[in-house]
C-alpha cells in the first residue's frame, strides 16, 4: 500500500515541525532538514512536470474573438 503525494508531504510537514524539538544533535537535526526539504522539493518538481507533461498534451482550443451583441435591425431605438 503506497502513500499518496498528499499524505508523504503532510507527513513531511510533521516531521519537519518535530524536528529541532526532537533532542537530536545538531548535525543530525540540520541532516535530517535537508533530506526533507529535498523530499518535498523532488515531490514538487515532479507534480510540475506532469502538469506541463499534461498541459502539452492537451489540444489548444481555437476560438473566435467574441464579438459584442448587435441589437435587432428592425425595432426602432425611440
Amino acid at each position: 500500500m503506497l502513500m499518496s503525494r498528499t499524505s508523504i508531504l503532510i507527513l513531511l510537514g510533521i516531521l519537519v515541525i518535530i524536528t529541532p524539538f526532537s533532542g537530536l544533535p545538531i548535525f543530525l537535526r540540520s541532516s535530517l532538514a535537508v533530506i526533507f526539504g529535498a523530499c518535498v522539493l523532488g515531490i514538487g518538481i515532479r507534480d510540475r512536470s506532469r502538469e506541463a507533461r499534461a498541459a502539452r498534451g492537451a489540444q489548444p482550443s481555437v476560438e473566435s474573438p467574441i464579438e459584442p451583441p448587435q441589437p435587432p435591425s428592425d425595432i426602432s431605438p425611440i
